[in-house]
């Protein structure tokens, strides 16, 4: 394959050994003068470098809460490629994309299985996301219900932008890890992240768990399973998932 880069779809194929620095000269000056021009690969190269360092810091937690069953499906995602391709590619995700992933991936293919591993998936989306779409602009919490249903097929109720509680709507995206699947409502409270996750079917009983710093509160309403995650542990968190419920199921 040619180390020319002319489309994004060229740099996608090189962005792990990009991260990895297992390049010729040649493709790393490709690659920056496409970066330079591109910031939604630069957004990728950040996210897959916060979600290396992520994981890098927390293997040990990560190794305790994902089933072998999951890491075997993991494992099943790397693709052989012929040694003259001079790239070490995973579809559709690096290797710590892919993992990352795979351990969000528990509440998909049974959230009784791991409620830690539902955590600790949840967590790293909230990190991820956080870094690499910082934004700060308030968004219109009907319309983004409206789109998202338009979008992905089932409706979505937001709660909105609350001056009182400190609460600002920021963004609503797909979870990374969950293909439309999983709402990520994001939020800022106390001008700190806030996460509200929302997935279209129930499960289990309410906790609140603790997952590398953050708090998280899991419930379940509607037929809906519902996620607030904040980092570290507010003393007025039970009061803001108050609020959420409220305003969200």
């Amino acid at each position: 394959m040619s180390d020319g880069i002319r489309s994004c779809r060229d740099f996608e194929e090189r962005l792990t050994p990009y991260v990895d620095g297992d390049i010729s000269q040649d493709t790393r000056r490709a690659a920056d003068s496409h970066l330079a021009a591109c910031p939604s690969c630069r957004d990728h190269v950040l996210a897959e470098r916060t979600a290396r360092d992520v994981l890098r810091e927390r293997r040990d937690t990560l190794r305790g809460v994902a089933p072998e069953d999951l890491r075997r499906r993991c494992a099943a995602q790397r693709t052989p490629v012929p040694p003259s391709s001079r790239l070490r590619r995973w579809l559709p995700l690096s290797l710590a994309a892919t993992l990352l992933l795979a351990v969000g991936a528990v509440f998909l293919f049974g959230l009784n299985q791991g409620v830690e591993a539902l955590t600790t998936g949840l967590t790293l989306d909230h990190v991820k996301c956080f870094k690499v779409s910082p934004r700060t602009a308030p968004v219109d919490a009907q319309e983004a219900g409206v789109s998202w249903q338009h979008s992905q097929g089932w409706p979505l109720r937001v709660a909105a932008t609350a001056p009182t509680e400190e609460l600002r709507l920021v963004d609503v995206r797909r979870c990374m890890s969950s293909e439309g699947r999983v709402a990520h409502l994001m939020y800022l409270w106390h001008g700190q992240p806030l996460s509200v996750y929302v997935l279209p079917r129930a499960f289990g009983r309410d906790r609140i768990v603790d997952s590398m710093g953050h708090e998280t509160a899991i419930w379940s309403a509607n037929g809906r399973t519902y996620a607030v995650l904040a980092t570290g542990h507010p003393d007025d968190f039970n009061h803001i998932v108050g609020y959420v419920k409220t305003h969200t199921e």
